[in-house]
């Protein structure tokens, strides 16, 4: 009896496999957001600032990640990218803009257990988004 496939256990698309590179890219976001909070920028700026540069950066780099890990690259990379473009915009403005809220009104929780909400819930929005309507996945047999 041989060992199942990656792809029979973890089906491309599926929300376990989003998760998985998730986590990656959540560790490079991770990374450079106590980076920049470390630096000496961080007396001159603010959490929000470095929030949105965090998720710029591992944005580029969780396109290719998702294209190669997560979905399958049977869309042209031009679409997919200009999609990925603008599911990561509009996480990246809907995400700080809740980050810079719960900042605000959860003044008493402990950053880093923010961060992690606040990835936990637009993970989801972005793994719909990239699914759906970037790497056009549309029903659950083409997993």
């Amino acid at each position: 009896m041989s060992k199942p496939s990656i792809a029979e256990v973890l089906p491309r698309g599926t929300l376990q496999r989003f998760g998985i590179a998730g986590g990656f890219n959540t560790f490079f976001f991770w990374v450079i957001w106590e980076l920049l909070r470390i630096s000496p920028l961080y007396a001159e700026s603010n959490e929000t600032l470095f929030w949105s540069i965090s998720w710029v950066c591992s944005s580029f780099v969780a396109h290719f990640v998702h294209r190669v890990f997560t979905f399958d690259g049977r869309r042209n990379i031009k679409k997919t990218a200009l999609g990925a473009l603008s599911v990561y915009a509009v996480g990246m403005m809907g995400s700080t803009l809740t980050f810079d809220g719960m900042l605000v009104l959860l003044d008493d929780v402990p950053i880093r257990l923010l961060f992690l909400a606040n990835i936990a819930v637009w993970g989801l929005f972005t793994w719909a988004s990239m699914r759906w309507f970037v790497f056009g996945y549309t029903k659950m047999e083409e997993e």
